[in-house]
């Protein structure tokens, strides 16, 4: 059974301040405070790879045993998004609500699929987003203007990101500081 659920976007602060996690001026959380970071952009991304890159990013967020996916911007691109098709996603978990009043979305540990999910119609959307976990040992951002990021505290994390990364996109494009 599937135990994923939505909560606002004041719920999605809270649990960032109760996971240690500090917000910004905006109100949204502070991710590139880790020691590793790897930025890498998306707009040569091979868009057949979606399914690949949608799953890669889920488990790179691994091991947690809670996940926010928070949307913080959307309607960016208006012409990408599929709010029938999202929105009826929304409604298979008894969701009703519009994505302004509950924009983060709490996944479970065993709930990977459906973040992948998740991530997939976020990206193709167009939307900012911020994958947050608990135990926070890796964090990721992806943005509108194409690009995503990932932080963490693990060097051999943001290794492996970057390789993956490099690797499917065919280019050593990704940057690490």
């Amino acid at each position: 059974m599937t135990a994923m659920w939505y909560v606002t976007k004041q719920e999605s602060q809270a649990w960032c301040e109760g996971h240690g996690l500090g917000l910004d001026a905006a109100a949204h959380p502070i991710i590139n405070e880790r020691a590793h970071s790897v930025t890498t952009s998306l707009s040569e991304t091979n868009w057949s790879r979606l399914t690949w890159l949608s799953k890669f990013i889920a488990t790179y967020l691994e091991p947690f045993d809670e996940c926010l996916l928070w949307v913080t911007q959307w309607g960016v691109w208006g012409s990408s998004e599929n709010p029938h098709l999202y929105y009826r996603l929304r409604e298979t978990y008894g969701e009703r609500r519009q994505l302004a009043a509950a924009p983060g979305h709490l996944f479970l540990k065993h709930e990977g699929s459906d973040l992948a999910t998740f991530i997939q119609l976020a990206l193709i959307f167009g939307w900012d987003f911020y994958l947050l976990t608990s135990p926070a040992y890796h964090t990721a951002f992806v943005s509108h203007d194409e690009f995503i990021q990932f932080c963490t505290d693990d060097g051999d994390a943001a290794e492996k990101a970057q390789h993956c990364l490099d690797v499917d996109r065919g280019t050593p494009a990704a940057k690490r500081k």
